[in-house]
């Protein structure tokens, strides 16, 4: 209760906030509301566009189903009426003739195994089938007694079951033959080969799809997709549920929603014409909501970050309401803070107004001027201040003063005034700067007392140098010591692995003939002891390359570059006066040095074609010249990315050297250093 008061008390005090906030809420609502039912109504549309999907598909699968058995049931018909006629009711059975005409009926059915005849008794006499076993007694199968006693045209249909024959999966389709006079003669019958079927149902390749089965009259499964044997004689789904067909409308689709244990699924029925057949398509909820969930997440994505932007929006608007009325009050507390402020500064503030008049003089003015505020307020500044200062230094104070009344923009460059104290004169940084108060100008000049701050540039400037010379110290003590390791890593190391490769190569010399494993190992080696030497030398020409202090900077320079042409492609000109630095002198390691760290910095940043490089002497100093004509930059100095330009003016600088960069986008690179024959450090 006390919270929602304080609450209530705060939106009274800032009722614009409270506005805000319930726009926020109604278009965050808006938001939520619009994307629930947008989520709905394509969830639904999902939804219908699978239902249609599997009625098409039910429908082509069972049009397909029906003229497959049509195809059938015309042949075992064409069958029976060619042994009914003058010829065939003459021919017996097992004639060898009928079975000409079996094969030559079941050549044209993909979908049929084999075609064969039962007699009368039930035994099998005549098969288009070669390993067809004769006399096999079939007179139990329900092929064969449910057309006993039927009709002249009734085609029975079997359920699935695994061939004697050739142990397949097989359902047959049977219908009976007689004489003339309507005396039961046999059975002809076509054995069904059951992958037909559901390679037929594995051919679609609609994603969505879960199940695509061929069911009987009651329901039960005879073949399907995917491949269920323990299935077959079931009906789909639970045991003990299925479907009635024979009340399935002919030609018509039934839908209907199955609760399954897995989920929800979208089924269809139709019956496959007048057989007692029926096709079951079916496609689980979950899946055929697969395209809705990939639309969902973006949506509800997008909402989210709708509602996170229009809260986040209304926070940071109420947080800046707030914070306005907060400043607004604040305000009328300022005007008597600033006269607190001004008096509780460090620095000397006096304040004039158009009669050269002291209107403000702080606390620390008191104490740099060594006068009471009270005693000049309201007195002009020539009798209040004059004293203070030498004449001249004064009438210097009067011209800026009388500089920074006229200046265009109110201000005055700062300068340094001499003010007179007992024993010694104290600098004073003074900056002036006009501002008006009810139409008055009024100028102020602030004095800050220089003494602290020359004696502590004084001590920086000899830290400074104290610390130049160290790091010009350390730079020489570094190069001395990379050369050390690179002469230790060139001559000792290197000489250590030529050893080594010497004896494993007379090691493999003294090998037998057929030890080819120990041949390889060898040359393996080998081969490592040369990677391994190579390293070394690459690490000490890296470290320091020897020939900088055999040779001298020329021939360093050249090798290195050609180094550079062939690691990075560039073309690279070097030029070199007939005079050079001493070999390993320090001018001459400080000039290679900023040569690699310069040429590193074109390969990795400048994207160059071409690059110039020039060394010459003039007026007693050394100057290196680096161009190229890449990307270029915008310098600025002491930033992070820089740091090699900082390392190489580092170095010229221990020298008593000079370093320049001119660099601008898209015009390339220009660095030059300048280094006394006879460096100073």
């Amino acid at each position: 209760m006390f919270r929602f008061a304080g609450f209530k008390q705060f939106l009274q005090q800032f009722p614009s906030v409270g506005a805000v906030f319930s726009l926020a809420c109604v278009m965050a609502l808006a938001t939520a509301i619009s994307t629930s039912v947008l989520l709905l109504e394509l969830r639904s549309e999902e939804i219908s566009h699978a239902k249609g999907e599997v009625v098409t598909l039910t429908r082509i699968l069972s049009e397909q189903t029906t003229r497959t058995f049509e195809g059938v049931s015309l042949t075992l018909r064409g069958i029976d009426e060619r042994l009914s006629d003058n010829v065939g009711i003459r021919l017996n059975l097992d004639d060898e003739l009928v079975r000409f005409l079996l094969q030559a009926r079941s050549a044209s059915l993909p979908q049929v195994k084999s075609i064969f005849l039962v007699d009368e008794l039930g035994r099998g006499v005549n098969s288009s089938r070669p390993d067809f076993i004769p006399r096999l007694d079939v007179s139990s199968r329900s092929f064969f007694r449910q057309v006993v006693n039927a009709g002249k045209d009734v085609l029975f249909i079997s359920a699935p079951e695994i061939a004697r024959v050739d142990g397949e999966w097989t359902f047959y389709v049977s219908t009976r033959l007689a004489y003339p006079d309507g005396r039961f003669r046999g059975v002809v019958v076509a054995a069904i080969n059951l992958e037909h079927f559901e390679a037929l149902y594995e051919s679609v390749k609609l994603d969505f799809v879960s199940r695509i089965q061929l069911l009987d009259l009651d329901g039960f499964l005879m073949a399907g997709k995917p491949h269920d044997e323990l299935g077959f004689g079931e009906a789909p789904g639970t045991k003990g549920r299925r479907k009635d067909v024979h009340t399935l409308p002919l030609g018509n689709i039934v839908e209907a929603e199955e609760q399954f244990a897995d989920g929800l699924r979208l089924v269809a029925y139709r019956r496959a014409g007048e057989f007692p057949l029926a096709i079951r398509v079916a496609v689980d909820e979950f899946e055929a909501l697969t395209p809705w969930r990939r639309i969902m997440r973006p949506v509800v994505s997008g909402a989210a970050v709708m509602l996170l932007v229009v809260l986040g929006t209304a926070f940071l608007l109420g947080r800046n309401l707030v914070r306005k009325g907060v400043l607004e009050a604040a305000l009328k507390e300022s005007d008597e803070q600033l006269r607190d402020m001004v008096h509780s500064a460090k620095d000397a503030i006096v304040t004039i107004d158009q009669a050269n008049r002291i209107v403000l003089f702080n606390r620390a003015a008191e104490r740099v001027f060594n006068v009471k505020g009270d005693d000049v307020i309201g007195r002009e500044l020539d009798s209040a201040l004059s004293r203070c200062f030498r004449p001249e230094q004064f009438r210097e104070l009067q011209n800026r003063l009388d500089d920074g009344w006229v200046s265009a923009n109110g201000a005055d460059p700062l300068c340094v005034v001499e003010l007179e104290r007992p024993g010694q004169e104290a600098p004073l940084e003074l900056s002036l700067s006009t501002s008006a108060l009810r139409g008055e100008r009024r100028l102020t000049a602030i004095f800050r007392d220089l003494t602290e701050r020359r004696r502590a540039e004084i001590a920086l400037r000899e830290t400074n140098r104290q610390i130049q010379s160290l790091s010009a110290s350390l730079q020489n003590y570094r190069e001395e010591e990379r050369a050390r390791i690179a002469r230790e890593l060139h001559d000792e190391l290197g000489q250590l692995l030529t050893g080594i490769r010497m004896e494993v190569s007379w090691l493999g010399g003294r090998l037998q003939p057929g030890q080819d494993v120990l041949v390889d190992k060898v040359a393996s080696v080998k081969g490592q002891i040369d990677q391994t030497i190579a390293t070394v030398r690459r690490i000490s020409s890296e470290l320091r390359p020897l020939v900088l202090d055999d040779l001298g900077f020329g021939a360093a320079a050249a090798w290195y570059v050609d180094q550079f042409r062939e690691r990075t492609g560039l073309h690279v000109g070097l030029s070199l006066p007939e005079t050079e630095p001493a070999p390993g002198d320090a001018v001459a390691s400080a000039l290679f040095r900023i040569l690699q760290e310069s040429l590193t910095n074109v390969a990795r940043h400048a994207e160059a074609a071409h690059v110039a490089v020039q060394l010459r002497f003039a007026e007693n100093e050394w100057i290196l010249d680096v161009r190229d004509d890449g990307l270029g930059f915008a310098p600025r100095h002491g930033s992070s990315k820089h740091i090699g330009l900082a390392g190489m003016r580092e170095r010229a600088r221990n020298l008593g050297g000079r370093f320049s960069v001119v660099s601008a986008p898209g015009r390339g690179t220009t660095i030059e250093v300048a280094i006394p024959a006879c460096p100073t450090h």
